[in-house]
């Protein structure tokens, strides 16, 4: 009685929801840094830390359990637990479940609760906005020198990259940063400064992503504006774009033609129906649902890295030498079934690997909860920034699926991004939503 009036006491004047979205911030700012993992954990235990608090002070939770998409979210973390408990490497599961999962609920639990409509998540979207610009620049100071040296081409560049500098990973968090910060330019009525900032930081990340010499991001990416120009009906900005493109495409081509090369099979039709052309992604694939028919309903528990320790219990590996040379190649000659080497590279085999065909169909069914309230505010008859948000927001779904065609992103840094922006536009379409009915905000 005493510890709990202490406990009381202490936290009596806490403004809670302060703290809250103060370590928000601070886990949301670090997502795209390499290094940092410090400042992660920090935002990461002080949100458990002040929520929990929260709810001890209010003794409630301001949730809608009856919304199709809480429902989806939290049979989707049960299930996630029960395949990982129940699953050949429990152990493995439940950490990397930690480590992810968790993060990632936690995230989207409190920003459903914090913010209640679009102002209120201003500084959030410019602190998503802040970080990738500054992680943009590092990247470019990184190869800067690389970059001024004209005999060095985009393949050195790639090998000399590694995961510990700030350019590591950034072509595929891009697809998502990019994007979101072209919605946020498109949709949102922001003051000039923030406009220039936004725009300064698409035209040094799409330079960044060409760097990194990504085919896949570059895609992702360009879909993902032409779909938000297309939508924004800057039919002027898009004829510009597509012009700039080809005439800058042309021009590279012809000044230095060594470095464009892995650009130049884009061109190629073999590239998108040949093992080759795909960097052996089909003998990833089938590699995949060797593994995957063993439990295709469960799965063997949360994360992937295990992979690698699942096709050695089956005994794959001379089976894949005797009869699949090329899925051999790529599990065994190229990744040595090494833990945390062996990657589907895709998302739908990721998750059915993991937690199984039934654990798909809940995530199916979250994310169609997700798009269901983006299309329902899209065609709504109202006019509003917010009905312009949502609409656009189709362009970040493009680029999310498109970049998980060749891989598989629903975890870390990228999965962490996208619960916050499904989060956002769950406040958003709840804003969006609501009435003034006798003083009070009527959901329906």
């Amino acid at each position: 009685m005493q510890l709990k009036n202490y406990y009381l006491k202490i936290t009596k004047n806490l403004d809670s929801s302060k703290f809250l979205r103060f370590f928000l911030y601070m886990l949301i700012f670090f997502q795209p840094f390499n290094g940092f993992n410090s400042f992660r954990e920090i935002g990461f235990y002080g949100l458990i830390i002040f929520f929990i608090i929260k709810i001890s002070r209010e003794r409630t939770i301001n949730i809608d359990f009856r919304d199709k998409t809480i429902v989806a979210l939290f049979l989707l973390v049960a299930w996630s637990i029960l395949t990982s408990i129940l699953g050949p490497y429990p152990l493995d599961s439940l950490n990397i479940l930690r480590k992810n999962l968790l993060v990632q609920v936690l995230i989207f639990l409190v920003i459903i609760t914090e913010f209640k409509s679009y102002n209120e998540l201003r500084t959030l979207f410019l602190i998503v906005v802040m970080s990738f610009i500054v992680v943009t620049i590092a990247s470019l100071l990184e190869n800067l020198s690389d970059l001024m040296n004209l005999k060095m081409d985009l393949y050195a560049l790639q090998s000399k990259r590694t995961h510990k500098m700030f350019i590591g990973g950034f072509a595929s968090n891009a697809t998502f940063y990019l994007p979101f910060i072209a919605v946020w330019l498109a949709a949102l009525n922001e003051p000039i400064w923030k406009k220039w900032i936004g725009k300064i930081t698409l035209l040094l990340g799409l330079i960044t992503v060409f760097i990194y010499n990504s085919r896949t991001s570059l895609i992702a990416i360009f879909f993902a504006f032409f779909i938000i120009l297309l939508l924004s009906k800057k039919y002027k900005l898009l004829i510009i774009s597509l012009t700039v493109i080809i005439l800058s495409t042309s021009i590279a081509y012809s000044l230095k033609p060594a470095a464009f090369s892995k650009y130049k099979t884009l061109a190629n039709f073999k590239t998108y129906i040949s093992n080759e052309g795909l960097s052996n992604r089909f003998g990833v694939w089938q590699g995949a649902l060797h593994i995957i028919r063993e439990r295709p309903f469960t799965g063997y528990g949360y994360g992937w890295k295990k992979m690698a320790w699942a096709a050695r219990d089956l005994n794959l590996e001379e089976y894949w030498k005797e009869h699949y040379p090329h899925i051999y190649a790529y599990y065994v000659d190229e990744a040595h079934l090494s833990y945390g080497r062996v990657n589907p590279h895709n998302l739908i085999l990721q998750i059915v690997f993991e937690i199984g065909l039934i654990g798909l169909g809940i995530f199916l069914w979250f994310w169609t909860t997700i798009i269901f309230k983006i299309l329902r505010a899209t065609f709504s008859q109202q006019r509003s920034q917010i009905k312009d948000f949502m609409k656009y927001s189709i362009g970040i779904l493009i680029s999310y699926i498109l970049i998980n065609i060749t891989n598989g992103y629903w975890q870390e840094t990228y999965g962490n991004m996208i619960f916050m922006f499904t989060a956002s536009i769950f406040v958003i379409y709840k804003q969006s939503t609501q009435r003034i009915d006798d003083g009070k905000d009527i959901q329906f």
